[in-house]
């Protein structure tokens, strides 16, 4: 998302192969892309994130794993999530019910 100067891109996903090419370009790749970003700020406006610890208090270290084959992800790993601002947290949580 950055240049050799630290500026940022224009477009961070031009050519990344998931949207396409040329004339067949997705053109909802920019919506995509925004609505990526509104749902993790909306997240991480709500909930710390932090490394899970062991019974002895210490911290359990990530090491980063994936999965091998068509579609690589990262493997599961401990963590904690913690609300960090209740009124965020009850405004998310009605956001997201469905009715």
């Amino acid at each position: 998302h950055l240049t050799a100067e630290g500026k940022l891109k224009d477009d961070p996903f031009a050519g990344h192969f998931a949207f396409g090419y040329g004339r067949r370009i997705c053109p909802g790749r920019h919506f995509a892309e925004l609505s990526l970003w509104a749902a993790i700020a909306s997240i991480l406006s709500t909930v710390r994130i932090t490394k899970a610890k062991d019974s002895e208090g210490k911290e359990i270290p990530v090491i980063p794993e994936y999965t091998t084959g068509l579609s690589i992800q990262p493997k599961p790993f401990a963590f904690v999530i913690t609300s960090i601002n209740s009124r965020r947290e009850e405004h998310m949580r009605a956001a997201s019910r469905v009715d």
